[in-house]
Order: C-alpha cells, then structure tokens, then sequence
C-alpha cells in the first residue's frame, strides 16, 4: 500500500470540492456543496444526513480512487456546530465518517459497514479545533487522524492524536503533540521541538508507539524560573518514562542552566541521539 498523507490543505480542499464535482458529472451524485449545507442544518441528526448521502458515498468509492469524499478539514466559522468528514482517510478499503460536535468538543468516528454506519469511537477533544489531517505517524500504512489548534503568535500549534486498531475495530485517542516534530517510521517514533520564546519554556521530547498509544519515553527542557521574566534565570530539566503510560514522565534531575556547561549542550544537542 503506498504511503499517503493529507496535510496541506489545499490538496483536501482539492478533493473535497473540485473532485467530488468531477464525480457528479459522471455517477450523479450529491455535491459537496449541498452536503456541507446538510451538515450546517440543526434539524438533522449526523446519521440522517449519513444515510441520504450513502448512495453517493458508494458510488464514489467504486468510481474514483479518491481519498476524500465529502466535508472541509477546516472549521472556518465559529458560528459552526457540526463539522462532519466522508472518506477514506485510514485506508484505500475503509470509508470513514468523522463528526465534530464543536459546542461539545466532542469527535465522533463511523465505520462504513456495508450500508451502515457503525459508531466505532467517541472521545472528548481538550484542544480548540482548527484543522484535521491524515498522516502515517507510526508506518503501519494507515493514517492516524490529527486534530491542531490554530496558529499562535508564535507559529506553534497543538495536536491530538487518534489511532485506528486493528484489534478492536475502534478509533481512539492516542496522544498529543506540537507543532515541530519529525515522524522516525522505522523507530516508531516522533521527534518533537518545541523553540519556546523568553516567557514559554524550550523543551525536546521523544515519543514512542506502545500499545497502540503516543507515549513520551523521555522529554528535557528549559524551564524558566517563575515569575517569569524577560532575563529570568532557566533550569535545565530531564525526564524519563519508564511505563506505557502516556503521563508517566518522571523528573530524573534538575540543576540551574548554564550555557557553558558542556554536559547540558551536549545532552541537548545529542537529545534524540542518544536511546
């Protein structure tokens, strides 16, 4: 199965509109257009507007190899209470339908089975959504579903992760991250950066897939002295997981930070190469 990842959204955007009415003209199904108009109406509950748009959904998945069938990855307006999503996010073979109850934070994951939709997970977000992507975070040639927060002022963003199983047939929450990270598939493993600026704390962490979980095996940081202060003084911090928990980080030494100091530099430098 080739890799595949859905990450710039003008390529889902691409797929969401200008495909899905390449579609129409040749199996006459239902625009996007007037799906998302069905996704925005109060009325209706998500599995009504599942089932109209079944047919569709299936001609879609026999005609074209697309990966995206119908909704935005989005959320535009505040004003929203309801984002759902159509396609074949997870895999080439599985059709997947994800709603976001916004008002309640909550993300819900249907199983296209046969000719119905099977709730496979429900979880609580705890992140404001922006945006959802699709990416191969653990070389398992499924993507995992990540929800991001808008941009801060900064450039950084915050993401929740949520994983598909094999073994039980659910999506759940996997774990979270931000913004800069590069994804070791051959690990399974993530490699995550966070810059931090003079009032926010620059911090390197390590995750690894155990048990179908994100989990942080091992995290340093620089952590400013509280009150924070432009020219406050910074701690250098190290921490280790020795479970399969995803907060089971533990403190192994603190000291005051020193940017002569020779073993904090290499250590920082040599983070995610040192196992």
């Amino acid at each position: 199965m080739n890799h595949y990842k859905l990450t710039i959204i003008s390529i889902l955007t691409l797929c969401a509109c200008n495909n899905i009415d390449r579609q129409n003209k040749s199996v006459g199904t239902i625009s996007n257009d007037i799906f998302l108009k069905e996704t925005n109406d109060s009325s209706k509950t998500t599995k009504q507007i599942l089932d109209k748009f079944l047919p569709s959904v299936l001609a879609f998945s026999q005609a074209d190899t697309s990966t995206f069938y119908y909704g935005d990855n989005l959320i535009k307006y505040d004003s929203l209470f309801r984002q759902l999503l159509v396609g074949k996010f997870i895999e080439k073979t599985t059709i997947i339908a994800i709603e976001i109850n916004i008002k309640d934070t909550i993300i819900n994951f249907y199983y296209l089975d046969k000719e119905t939709w099977k709730l496979i997970g429900s979880e609580n977000t705890n992140i404001p959504i922006y945006k959802i992507e699709f990416e191969d975070l653990n070389g398992d040639d499924k993507n995992e579903v990540v929800i991001s927060t808008s941009s801060n002022m900064n450039g950084n963003t915050w993401k929740e992760v949520y994983s598909y199983s094999d073994k039980t047939n659910t999506i759940k929450y996997a774990g979270s991250f931000s913004t800069f990270y590069e994804v070791k598939k051959n690990k399974r493993q993530i490699e995550e950066t966070h810059e931090g600026s003079w009032y926010m704390d620059h911090t390197k962490t390590l995750y690894e897939w155990r048990q179908e979980r994100l989990v942080p095996i091992k995290k340093i940081i620089l952590a400013h002295d509280q009150p924070v202060s432009e020219n406050g003084k910074l701690n250098f911090e190290y921490y280790e997981n020795s479970t399969n928990n995803i907060d089971g980080l533990k403190l192994k030494f603190k000291e005051a930070y020193n940017e002569d100091n020779k073993k904090q530099q290499q250590l920082w430098d040599n983070f995610f190469g040192v196992q």
